[in-house]
């Protein structure tokens, strides 16, 4: 907490505090299920006004489920998102203030007695792979709740607001929970597991480019190898939880083991992430950019730390690279194209050639988006912005690049260069600045 720092002034974190307690506060007195169906009811007026929260959910559900749902059918599972979500949250929210004596009235659980089998037969700790689902409140109490007494712990990230996390992390430690910090707890977990404790670990965020390069729903992303990192550092058994709505104020939470079979590794880690969030999708919480690609370079690898096995990619990334209707611009623009797209990694790429104007090339990017179940990840614009129009791409693709002076309306990742179009050297530069370093040979 030494370390946190926030760059918004000061008052507006404490006001930010001061309305979060003030709306925890109306909810504490209300019965629990009241409390449901208001989260259900914000959940939707939340589905209705997030657009762009709405449009992040819509592809998150089209690559975890697009294989067995229609475009139309991922549509009505991302409106069930807000709703479960809305429950969820404010659920939470009221069971934080719960005793667990209080709690214990509002979750089942099923498969706990593996744990509690493992713990008085080994000398080992327990591993919880957990995902961001359900009540994010049962979930952060769920080791103390299996087996009360066991020395307990888990990974934060400090929230934005040190008020709010202050508070929150005094609560979780109210039942002997121990919170380490993402950048300085590894060294002091170690030691619990080794001990015969319990750590949760949420396994379910993307992890930038640190991570390790594996498969989530067959689609290539960065993924934390924490969990295998301290499974094989400490021995400890590897355990995962879902957790389901199954009634109103009711969550039902499932302890699986990890396959006896299978050697933990991050891809294995992120199949059973992948498996649990399956059981209720609807719970899962699918609001934040999971796959997604870096501003900065866009083209280039995901990372470092390969350990991917290319013939696990069954969902590669989708790249729309648009040739300019100019012909000089297009002729010009050909080798740097052709090298960009012989080196393309972990995605397809397919080219428009050439865009007959704004709203046909809207028109067009749009149908190639449906005719996919997957969605397309990015558009680069190999043209002038006389040739974009003002139609805007950013509701087809999450990403759109293209040379431009600064970000606007239309585009996401701008290129500020002011060479001439016609000249090939500019599109070496644009595509190197992308991420794709030009052949030496």
């Amino acid at each position: 907490m030494s370390r946190f720092r926030s760059k918004r002034p000061t008052f507006l974190l404490l006001l930010e505090y001061g309305i979060y307690r003030c709306f925890e506060s109306s909810f504490q007195y209300l019965p629990p299920r009241w409390v449901d169906r208001i989260g259900l009811a914000l959940g939707l007026v939340a589905f209705y006004l997030m657009s762009g929260r709405r449009a992040i959910v819509f592809r998150n559900i089209r690559i975890a489920c697009g294989g067995s749902l229609n475009h139309q059918e991922c549509r009505a599972l991302t409106r069930q998102v807000f709703l479960r979500n809305g429950a969820n949250l404010l659920g939470g929210t009221r069971c934080m203030v719960m005793s667990d004596a209080q709690l214990q009235t509002h979750f089942a659980i099923e498969g706990d007695e593996l744990v509690r089998e493992h713990l008085s037969q080994n000398d080992s700790g327990v591993i919880f792979a957990l995902c961001h689902m359900g009540n994010w409140e049962i979930l952060s109490r769920v080791a103390h709740i299996i087996a009360p007494g066991v020395p307990a712990g888990a990974f934060y990230r400090p929230l934005n607001n040190p008020w709010i996390n202050r508070m929150t992390k005094r609560r979780r430690q109210r039942s002997g929970m121990k919170l380490f910090s993402n950048k300085e707890g590894f060294h002091q977990s170690v030691p619990l597991l080794r001990s015969g404790g319990m750590l949760g670990i949420l396994a379910d965020q993307h992890a930038g480019r640190t991570g390790s390069l594996c498969t989530f729903f067959g689609k290539p992303t960065s993924c934390s190898p924490l969990v295998e990192v301290m499974q094989r550092r400490t021995g400890a058994a590897v355990f995962y939880i879902s957790m389901t709505r199954d009634a109103p104020a009711h969550w039902k939470i499932t302890v699986s083991a990890s396959p006896q079979e299978s050697v933990t590794t991050t891809q294995s880690v992120m199949h059973e992430i992948e498996r649990v969030l399956l059981t209720s999708p609807e719970d899962g919480f699918w609001f934040h950019n999971r796959w997604k690609q870096a501003k900065s370079r866009p083209l280039r690898p995901v990372n470092s730390r390969e350990c991917l096995d290319p013939t696990a990619i069954t969902k590669p990334y989708r790249w729309i690279f648009v040739e300019s209707l100019n012909p000089i611009i297009a002729a010009a623009s050909k080798p740097a194209l052709q090298h960009a797209v012989s080196h393309a990694r972990h995605a397809t790429v397919e080219i428009i050639s050439p865009a007959p104007n704004c709203a046909s090339l809207h028109e067009s990017l749009q149908k190639l988006d449906q005719e996919s179940s997957l969605p397309i990840d990015l558009v680069v614009l190999l043209s002038s912005q006389e040739e974009w129009g003002s139609s805007s791409l950013r509701s087809i693709a999450s990403e759109v690049a293209g040379i431009a002076p600064k970000k606007n309306g239309l585009i996401t990742i701008p290129i500020p260069l002011e060479e001439s179009l016609k000249d090939p050297e500019t599109w070496w530069k644009f595509f190197q600045i992308l991420g794709i370093e030009r052949s030496t040979h």
